[in-house]
């Protein structure tokens, strides 16, 4: 639409009126037409030949506003005045269309004209061309036997009289039966522009949760032993923080995800609330049946004699005091302020592998802790450095001595699972094992020699 390109209007956000006389204001216009949305500029149009009177520019700030009008609101709008008046409204997009299709049928009129002036038989032949290019290949044209369109001269010469021709068309109410149907372009009722407006308003206003609403909670029971496809309390309680966290989602629509994630007897212990409980309170019943009941001051202490155990990797118990301290932080027993301060010095008081604690520098890093995301990290990195470099000793000296070695001299913990080869026996106890067997043979040969005399006089 011309209005929009010389007023610098968005077409999108534009409302089109007519019969705004000069009497009204922009406060009476946006006291009618500010239902919709808030109104960013109000444009009043100059009359023009050949142009309705009163043209004035409605423009939004949100396309939203031009989506939530009712199209039965659109058209004449009558103000409650004395003598009433009566406005006009349409949206740019309506104008937009009938326009377009103005423009169409002109072009068709226009076709016609040069069809009919080319006479009878020049219109039958652009006819049936224009059959056959639009068929779908599954339908066939065949013209009727009994009826052939006579292309002689006198035919044509004829066509150029002022009688009215009036040729038979597949279109008409008489046409033979035998022609196929006529495939219709789809631009013609179907723009793309029209189909670019109806997608971008439904991506639009389409629900941002649906993702979100068929995601699936992992399933609990409360059952001990832990059943496989089945996770703990506080991994499930993780899920349903992230569940009751989203806003976008209806209460109706939380509880029924956190039911179908419930086995018995976890089902049960919220069964006597019902469906129409809210979310918080089945969280809060299963909180008291299955959630951490220890006091935080115990838990602390739990988590200050913490040590590392027997084959566990320095990581691995970086890792579990990093899950006891969570929950000492949950239940209050600890400031969540002095989080990696707590877990560094616990980390450097309970691993026994000194060296990995001199080489990374961990006591002079007490005042400014590292978060724990960095210290595992560096951790994981030395157990690798180390393990790749006992297992060139282990190539070079041997299982035994390598680990002989690594211990002694290095200080570094093997962390193998497979336990070591038997030690093979020294020289001086294979010179033992050797006399044992000596001595043992010697007396077996005496006792021979004794029992074979009284074999041969047993009188």
């Amino acid at each position: 639409m011309d209005l929009c390109e010389r007023f610098a209007a968005d077409s999108q956000k534009t409302l089109y009126v007519t019969g705004v006389t000069a009497s009204h204001s922009d406060n009476d216009i946006s006291d009618v037409f500010g239902a919709n949305g808030k109104i960013s500029k109000i444009v009043r149009v100059p009359n023009e030949p050949h142009q309705p009177e009163g043209r004035t520019l409605i423009m939004y700030e949100s396309e939203q506003a031009i989506l939530k009008i009712d199209p039965s609101t659109l058209g004449e709008i009558v103000l409650t005045v004395d003598p009433p008046i009566k406005w006009y409204s349409k949206t740019i997009r309506d104008i937009t269309q009938e326009e377009i299709g103005k423009e169409m049928a002109r072009r068709y009129l226009r076709e016609l004209e040069f069809m009919g002036d080319s006479g009878k038989a020049g219109f039958f032949s652009f006819l049936q061309s224009e059959l056959h290019a639009s068929l779908t290949p599954q339908t066939e044209i065949h013209p009727p036997t009994n009826q052939t369109v006579n292309t002689t001269t006198d035919d044509v010469q004829n066509t150029k009289s002022t009688e009215a021709v009036e040729p038979t068309s597949v279109f008409s109410p008489h046409s033979d039966t035998s022609v196929g149907s006529v495939h219709v372009d789809e631009n013609l009722y179907n723009p793309p522009h029209i189909q670019k407006v109806v997608v971008e308003h439904i991506i639009r206003n389409e629900p941002t949760h649906a993702p979100l609403a068929h995601a699936k909670i992992r399933t609990f029971s409360g059952r001990l032993p832990r059943p496989n496809g089945e996770v703990d309390y506080e991994t499930w309680r993780t899920q349903v923080d992230l569940l009751l966290s989203d806003s976008s989602l209806t209460d109706s629509l939380k509880v029924r995800k956190i039911l179908e994630s419930l086995l018995s007897p976890a089902s049960e212990v919220v069964k006597s609330l019902g469906v129409t409980a809210s979310p918080s309170a089945l969280v809060t019943q299963l909180d008291s049946a299955f959630g951490v009941v220890e006091d935080g001051e115990e838990l602390f202490t739990t988590f200050l004699g913490s040590n590392q155990n027997s084959g566990e990797k320095p990581s691995a118990f970086l890792n579990r005091l990093h899950s006891l301290l969570t929950k000492v932080i949950s239940r209050v027993g600890a400031s969540a302020v002095n989080f990696n301060e707590l877990l560094l010095k616990q980390f450097i008081r309970g691993c026994w592998d000194q060296s990995l604690i001199i080489s990374l520098q961990l006591e002079a890093r007490k005042d400014l802790p590292p978060p724990f995301p960095e210290l595992l990290l560096q951790l994981r990195t030395e157990e690798d450095r180390r393990s790749a470099k006992l297992d060139r000793m282990k190539k070079h000296l041997g299982a035994t001595k390598a680990a002989a070695h690594a211990h002694s001299v290095l200080s570094m913990p093997s962390f193998d699972q497979t336990p070591l080869a038997t030690p093979i026996p020294t020289d001086s106890e294979t010179v033992k094992l050797e006399q044992k067997v000596t001595e043992l043979t010697k007396q077996v040969e005496r006792l021979t020699q004794r029992a074979l005399p009284q074999t041969l006089n047993p009188n």
